[in-house]
């Protein structure tokens, strides 16, 4: 329950609670967001998810909930006026919760629906809620097989692309067309997750707004702010458990695909292949991407990487082959990973995509926190967790939306 110090607290409506839910760790950040000013950011934390070595999505729900409830306390505490240097100290409570979901806590769905009359007619808001509402019911039945219909939760509606006769309009309110096209991106998450979610924040933090959204959309609208023009990309987020392939198509996010292949695959291999728990694996995986091995030690971990990287580029091949059928591959790349994994990454990458496109030459970019850290500010001494202000950056603009 909340902190007595709590108490006699107002809410305070530029102050916004950041939940970052990944497949290996779970983050939490304060943020204050004031118009004319950057997000600034307060107070992070961040807990690891216990490693699962076999994975059991029931057993993988709990021990991310015994991480959000860990996050959740140290905030109360880190949130405490008290803690916080007198030029930024909050004047009460976060009104707002922000939660990003990585995989493989959601899935994204890109949609493309059409209308088409013989005679004209007015578009309204109620015609359009209607479309995309028919479109959602088609669009649970479609995920039955691995969601029933009635744990489908839509977490996200973002509309990206609306066409009138054929003409690309910013707000169709009111004009007259006998065609619609309409381009959206759907977020899907499952009810019992996303209600285990809600409970543990109200648990600690009682907030007049819950806003819930994927990854790939926060990492999309913040790379179209950092790289104004960089119009087609792939942008590529490896976490724990999974990774998550988007294709950026003419600033259209085009399509997102997901393969249950992260940063654990490698340890859970090197344990397997050692026979040795995960722990000590870790370590030696640490060791290796370190380059801190001796030479017999790292020929062996090197063989097992070896052999597990061509598994994991199997996999990439055949998601980069079902979003070529969203349009044309570009040769910008944009990923998000550990900060340790992610040189091996980047040459993975970069040699995946060489091979796809006939040898032509590919920028592979890691959006590391020394990019991304440059648009946000931060308290002393906060640590600069760039999945964080990726999310901190779609929040200030979701935000100042709706006020």
């Amino acid at each position: 329950m909340a902190l007595s110090f709590f108490t006699k607290q107002k809410q305070d409506e530029s102050l916004v609670l950041l939940v970052d839910i990944g497949s290996a760790s779970v983050g939490g950040a304060l943020v204050k967001i004031e118009k004319g000013s950057a997000p600034h950011i307060l107070v992070t934390v961040r807990e690891n998810i216990s490693f699962q070595d076999a994975l059991s999505p029931a057993r993988f729900l709990v021990a991310m909930n015994r991480s959000l409830d860990k996050v959740l306390k140290t905030m109360q505490i880190k949130t405490n006026p008290v803690g916080l240097s007198q030029a930024t100290k909050p004047t009460g409570l976060p009104a707002h919760i922000f939660c990003t979901l990585s995989s493989p806590w959601f899935i994204l769905k890109s949609r493309h629906l059409r209308i088409a009359h013989q005679e004209e007619f007015e578009v309204t808001e109620r015609i359009l809620d209607e479309f995309i509402n028919e479109d959602i019911a088609l669009l649970k039945e479609e995920l039955k097989e691995t969601l029933p219909p009635k744990d489908v939760k839509i977490i996200e509606k973002k509309i990206v692309q609306i066409k009138l006769n054929g003409y690309e309009v910013r707000n169709p309110y009111g004009q007259k067309t006998s065609r619609i096209e309409l381009s959206m991106i759907v977020g899907v998450s499952s009810g019992k997750v996303v209600e285990s979610i809600e409970r543990k924040l109200s648990n600690f933090f009682h907030v007049k707004s819950v806003h819930f959204g994927a990854f790939p959309i926060a990492a999309f609208s913040a790379i179209r702010d950092i790289f104004p023009n960089e119009k087609n990309f792939l942008f590529i987020d490896i976490t724990g458990e999974a990774t998550d392939v988007s294709l950026v198509s003419n600033d259209i996010l085009a399509g997102t695909v997901a393969f249950s292949r992260g940063k654990n695959f490698f340890i859970r291999e090197i344990s397997t292949q050692l026979h040795t728990v995960h722990e000590e694996a870790a370590t030696l995986f640490a060791m290796f991407l370190r380059d801190e091995l001796d030479a017999v030690q790292h020929s062996k971990i090197a063989a097992i990487v070896a052999h597990t990287e061509d598994e994991w580029l199997m996999r990439f091949k055949k998601a980069i082959g079902i979003l070529k059928g969203n349009g044309m591959l570009p040769f910008k790349v944009f990923f998000t990973a550990d900060a340790d994994i992610a040189p091996m990454l980047s040459r993975l990458i970069g040699t995946t995509k060489l091979e796809l496109l006939k040898a032509a030459s590919l920028d592979v970019q890691y959006l590391d926190q020394h990019i991304v850290a440059k648009f946000v500010s931060f308290e002393a001494e906060v640590t600069r967790d760039p999945f964080i202000v990726v999310e901190a950056l779609l929040t200030e603009k979701l935000f100042k939306q709706h006020t």
